[in-house]
């Protein structure tokens, strides 16, 4: 398995399109929205100015942009040259070869998510943590399930071409309406349904909630990791239909 990371490591980050937006996308939004509703602070900030507010909900954005559009891309890539039927042909078991990808991943994550925090810091200053576990909690957390869902994109299509498609089609609107876009305060009774129901708002919410001391993170985390079992179940039965095909 190590060996196997490192290697994905290396190949992984070759795909340099995916990476720019994951590693660029992020920290851009963040220093725009920060800036642009720095003076508001109103109810649908929960109180909070709005540069506090969307950097402690950015720190979760880059799970969502490396799960859905880097890790689907490498896993499809993979499906799609018939690498993984070759690598179980030669005794390598297919799940050692995505959980290095996975671990490849995750640790992209953290370093867009430090990417994030570094680029705010000298420009707005970090506000106070108020929970530092349950922040870390609900990061790894969220990581762990977006990185599920992840695979399992990777697994259902059968080119890379078509796995970035797809990711850039979950991730533009789970970005918008989970807690990168506007606060579900100023949104339409619709829009909020529709935002209660995308996996990365709980993320978003127990991030926020656990650093600026803003809610409980029961509910929130307890949908997280609904997502994640379910996740799990679709990777499984993905797996076991490959494994009969």
């Amino acid at each position: 398995l190590l060996t196997m990371t490192g290697m994905e490591a290396r190949l992984l980050t070759r795909e340099w399109a995916p990476m720019l937006f994951a590693f660029v996308f992020p920290p851009m939004m963040m220093l725009v929205l920060a800036g642009v509703f720095a003076s508001d602070s109103g109810p649908e900030f929960l109180g909070l100015n709005g540069t506090d507010y969307y950097i402690a909900a950015y720190l979760a954005v880059p799970i969502s942009a490396m799960a859905l559009i880097g890790l689907p891309v490498a896993l499809a890539g993979y499906r799609e040259r018939r690498v993984l039927r070759r690598l179980s042909a030669s005794g390598l078991s297919q799940v050692t070869v995505i959980s290095a990808q996975v671990l490849v991943t995750a640790l992209l994550v953290v370093l867009g998510a430090g990417l994030v925090l570094a680029v705010a810091a000298p420009v707005y200053g970090l506000p106070d943590v108020n929970n530092l576990a349950g922040v870390v909690g609900a990061f790894v957390l969220g990581t762990a399930m977006l990185l599920t869902l992840g695979v399992a994109l990777g697994l259902a299509v059968s080119t890379a071409r078509s796995a970035q498609a797809l990711g850039l089609l979950l991730f533009m609107p789970m970005w918008l309406l989970g807690g990168g876009g506007p606060p579900p305060g100023v949104m339409t009774g619709p829009m909020q349904t529709i935002a209660d129901f995308l996996p990365l708002t709980p993320v978003t919410t127990a991030v926020r909630d656990a650093w600026l001391g803003t809610g409980n993170l029961g509910g929130p985390l307890a949908l997280t990791a609904a997502w994640l079992a379910g996740g799990l179940l679709l990777v499984a039965v993905l797996l076991r239909r490959r494994g009969r095909a």
